[in-house]
């Protein structure tokens, strides 16, 4: 009688909620999960192809000369990042390959295990079936080429350890915070971070979620963060080892120092932030309006109501002006002890909302710690935005009364899933590359660096001005200077003084590239051209790139 009386669980287009699960459904789910996998490759591959880009080509050259012995990490092998992403990489060259084509096809595994955690995630939160969209939203987003997810940069592979993270913290809080599966969440935190120091953000997750998640006394919750904490330690503890045979000095800088003293948020100004904050939600602009899409739907009803209420007060208020002195008292009684306001820590039912809810800020804290706001950036949003795409559709294409407006909506979510992918309308690798990027010498690096090949020894240095390091792992030529990219150029003070004095010298590199871009530097890098007109010829110029050889006393 009382199942009788008990209210039907609803059922949306995404999530059916039910009490047994058959083992037909768990094959259909696993056949599910497979195919957005598969699919997360289906759709990378048409970007393979593109030209290797300056990330992968300088992850690639330290660790081919670390691995042979030719070069020391942080020293003249200098990249601003933890071991983690030379330790993959050079697990892929010794299985897969050296070629661009081995990495990506690595980043596509890294990118399908994680989809095993977003997966997992969703389906505890919301459902199988939210689980199974979740994959699917998480193949296309993840995969989306404005935001270069077909390549192997760093935060590729970082997702995974993150996501699987957040996965085992879930399962800690609905295990009664079991110390071993805690410990687990710290060391995958650890293996996020050495990978791209921007996976630190999840231990702030972590602890917060703990926080907030239950009610405990406070010994409980600082039990709990040391277990986290010492997970991390297990990590970090081998990896400073290591860092100390390399060189200490070195190391730190190399990992820490330099980020926080000249490359940051903090360090490269307000315009800055703000211009390339701009050019990176432009690439997220499909993002974008899904996000509003779905909320502007689900909550209709609310933002119907504050129209009328704010036009109707438009119509019947009196006009007033604006009280300064009132505004400055009311501020100053909410900073006055004699005015203090507590506010109450609210602990929700939802403990998977709130561990998605944290996950995505501290998503986006670690995409603004650079301060660069790179497209790519967004890739270790992929997951937490894919979960809540899935559990937000689902409740609110359920909410819809009419069978044609919960089409129209879906249709609607799934054309915002796919479009970044109309970059395949441009047909050939060069119009997807010249759209991508803009920029002529991705489309001529292998020839330019089969001329550097030909045309030079092993021993001979070069110099790439000022970015494009994946010309130095194609030619297989050692750089003349040890910062490979523009922004350590920008970052590092002396950086211009010493490129002026290495044209200058004795050992000055055999050949110079031109990027055809000015350059980081104030003059617009006039004075190093300068330089490099008394010291050096224009040999020759491949597709619009300039070539420069350095002039012997015949010439």
């Amino acid at each position: 009688m009382a199942d009788a009386q008990a209210p039907a669980q609803p059922t949306y287009l995404f999530v059916t909620h039910g009490k047994a699960r058959s083992l037909h459904g768990a094959v259909a789910d696993v056949i599910w999960l497979a195919t957005a996998m598969v699919l997360g490759l289906a759709l990378r591959i048409p970007f393979f192809a593109l030209p290797i880009i300056p990330d992968e080509g300088g992850y690639a050259y330290a660790t081919r000369h670390w691995l042979d012995g030719s070069g020391q990490l942080y020293h003249d092998l200098w990249i601003s990042r933890p071991q983690g992403i030379f330790y993959l990489y050079a697990l892929v060259m010794r299985t897969l390959g050296d070629d661009v084509l081995a990495f990506r096809f690595a980043a596509w595994i890294a990118s399908a295990l994680t989809t095993i955690a977003v997966w997992a995630f969703a389906r505890m939160w919301a459902g199988r079936r939210c689980g199974n969209f979740a994959a699917f939203a998480f193949a296309f987003i993840s995969a989306a080429p404005t935001i270069e997810g077909f390549t192997a940069n760093a935060e590729a592979f970082m997702a995974l350890p993150a996501a699987f993270a957040a996965l085992a913290l879930l399962h800690a809080a609905r295990r009664d915070w079991n110390q071993r599966m805690l410990v687990l969440v710290g060391v995958l935190i650890g293996l996020a971070t050495i990978i791209k120091p921007s996976g630190i953000v999840m231990l702030p997750v972590a602890w917060v979620f703990i926080v907030l998640a239950a009610e405990f006394p406070w010994r409980a919750y600082r039990a709990r963060m040391a277990a986290v904490l010492a997970g991390m330690v297990l990590v970090a503890v081998p990896i400073a080892i290591h860092g100390y045979v390399l060189g200490w000095q070195e190391f730190l800088y190399a990992t820490i120092t330099y980020r926080i003293a000249s490359q940051s948020s903090m360090t490269v100004g307000l315009a800055h932030n703000l211009y390339r904050l701009g050019v990176m939600l432009l690439y997220a602009a499909p993002w974008l309006l899904l996000l509003g899409l779905l909320l502007g739907v689900r909550h209709r009803e609310t933002l119907r109501h504050m129209a009328c209420r704010a036009r109707a007060r438009l119509m019947t208020r009196p006009r007033v002006r604006f009280d300064r002195r009132r505004w400055t008292n009311r501020a100053i009684g909410l900073v006055s002890p004699a005015h203090r306001v507590d506010i109450p820590v609210v602990r929700p039912n939802d403990d998977a909302g709130l561990l998605l809810r944290l996950w995505a800020l501290g998503c986006v804290a670690g995409i603004a710690m650079g301060g660069d706001w790179w497209p790519h950036y967004l890739m270790q949003l992929a997951a937490p935005a894919a979960i809540w795409v899935a559990r937000t559709g689902d409740s609110t294409v359920g909410m819809l009364a009419g069978r044609a407006a919960r089409r129209a909506l879906t249709l609607a979510i799934v054309a915002l899933l796919v479009s970044p992918f109309a970059l395949l309308a441009r047909g050939s690798i060069d119009a997807m590359t010249e759209t991508l990027y803009g920029h002529p010498v991705y489309l001529a690096q292998d020839d330019v660096a089969a001329y550097i090949r030909d045309h030079t020894t092993p021993d001979d240095t070069i110099y790439v001005a000022f970015d494009q390091a994946g010309i130095y792992y194609l030619s297989d030529r050692k750089p003349a200077y040890r910062y490979l990219y523009d922004q350590e150029l920008r970052g590092i003070p002396t950086s211009y003084g010493d490129l002026i004095s290495l044209i200058q010298g004795p050992d000055r590199p055999r050949y110079i590239i031109g990027t055809l871009r000015p350059g980081p530097f104030p003059d617009d890098s006039r004075l190093f051209w300068q330089e490099v007109g008394q010291y050096y010829t224009l040999e020759t110029t491949i597709d619009g790139v300039p070539i420069y050889r350095a002039r012997t006393p015949s010439d």
